[in-house]
């Protein structure tokens, strides 16, 4: 087993931040030399072949963003020429499987004093724009990084999987992105002393691939985490986690369920990699049916605390098991879960439907009447977007 000093793992709990909290870190007072009269924001994106989302993107800025940066990677299809159209200055980059690389350039050739940061899939609604302009207008903004809330949302951001992640900070020449894949800002931005504040401000994504699309993106970023976790002086943990998530994608169980292990046993016990690490360890092993190895499973925090799909899936070992009770405890602890950014990222309406399905299951066969209930709990919550509460569970098996 490798083992990394707490003060490092202590570090690690921002590496992985988009989702998450961050500790606060002290500002130098440091300022990047500027045009006399720069842009407040500078809009950054690296793009390829997404002509069906860009516009929508590159609008939803414009009356926010007063330069507009488009790095393209090599599109063939109308990309550019939308962005050219919507005001952006595109800039050609060749790929060279490096998202940072491509990034960093975007960030070279900004000329604002805030630099936002999007994806071609991504978009601003009306009301973030408002408090972007607010926060950046404000004098007690400047020297910070912020992490903006991003939504993978299908209905305009009413429901779907939250989490935070760094996207809006200063233009300033020592803040860069690192890591090859799932390019991150905030490593740089410590060393900077450049502090990170939790914000509500919201974008949404809405960029949803086909299982087929998917599959290529995850076999490139399985391609460049192959080398990161193979490099003679030691991959960083993180590496092993991202390893995991793309050969779980991939079906490849067996080898994301040791990835996960490695990630785990690198870290410390409280770091949120690390709780993360145990997260998706259980998710492989409810896929490989080995619920008693899921039972092994202990955060340090107390189960109320776990996250929520652990939560769940700790349930759904304890019925598998044949432990109806537990399993019921386990599950009604998910609708006793605050619902907040987590590492891993995950939906609360979903995953409490799917203990709504788990409960619903028990109650079948001895209690129909309650399974019917948690149904239509279920079809409910669907039906509205609104979280079912453990009130309303506990009310609904009464009757």
């Amino acid at each position: 087993m490798v083992q990394v000093s707490a003060s490092v793992c202590e570090n690690f709990r921002s590496f992985f931040i988009e989702i998450g909290e961050l500790e606060k870190i002290p500002t130098s007072g440091h300022t990047r030399m500027m045009d006399q009269n720069p842009p407040d924001i500078s809009l950054a994106l690296i793009v390829r072949d997404e002509e069906a989302h860009i516009g929508r993107c590159l609008r939803s800025a414009s009356g926010l963003a007063a330069e507009m940066i488009v790095v393209d990677t090599g599109s063939t299809d109308r990309t550019k020429e939308i962005a050219i159209t919507c005001g952006a200055r595109v800039l050609d980059f060749p790929w060279i499987d490096d998202f940072s690389a491509a990034r960093n350039q975007a960030l070279e050739a900004a000329r604002g004093r805030w630099i936002l940061v999007l994806d071609a899939d991504e978009y601003i609604p009306p009301a973030s724009v408002e408090a972007i302009r607010a926060l950046t207008s404000s004098a007690d903004a400047a020297d910070r990084a912020y992490h903006l809330v991003n939504k993978s949302s299908t209905d305009e951001g009413r429901t779907g999987i939250s989490g935070l992640i760094v996207r809006l900070f200063p233009n300033d020449p020592r803040v860069r992105y690192e890591w090859p894949v799932h390019e991150q800002v905030v490593t740089s931005l410590q060393r900077a002393n450049i502090p990170i504040e939790n914000t509500g401000i919201e974008i949404i994504h809405t960029g949803y691939s086909s299982p087929d699309v998917n599959a290529a993106k995850q076999q490139r970023n399985l391609r460049i985490l192959e080398k990161m976790t193979t490099q003679a002086a030691g991959a960083h943990p993180m590496a092993w986690f991202l390893k995991g998530g793309a050969l779980l994608d991939l079906q490849r169980t067996e080898e994301a369920l040791a990835a996960y292990i490695q990630c785990a046993d690198m870290t410390c016990s409280g770091d949120s990699i690390h709780e993360a690490a145990l997260v998706r360890r259980a998710s492989c092993l409810a896929e490989l049916n080995r619920f008693n190895q899921i039972r092994a499973i202990h955060p340090a925090n107390h189960e109320a605390e776990w996250h929520p799909e652990l939560l769940l899936l700790r349930g759904q070992a304890e019925i598998a098991l044949d432990d109806l009770q537990t399993g019921l405890v386990f599950l009604h602890r998910v609708f006793e879960s605050k619902s907040f950014p987590r590492i891993p990222a995950y939906d609360p309406i979903r995953v409490k439907i799917r203990s709504l399905m788990s409960i619903a299951a028990v109650w079948e066969k001895t209690a129909p009447g309650r399974s019917v209930a948690m149904l239509r709990l279920a079809s409910r919550s669907i039906q509205t977007g609104r979280e079912i509460s453990l009130f309303e569970v506990l009310e609904a098996e009464e009757n």
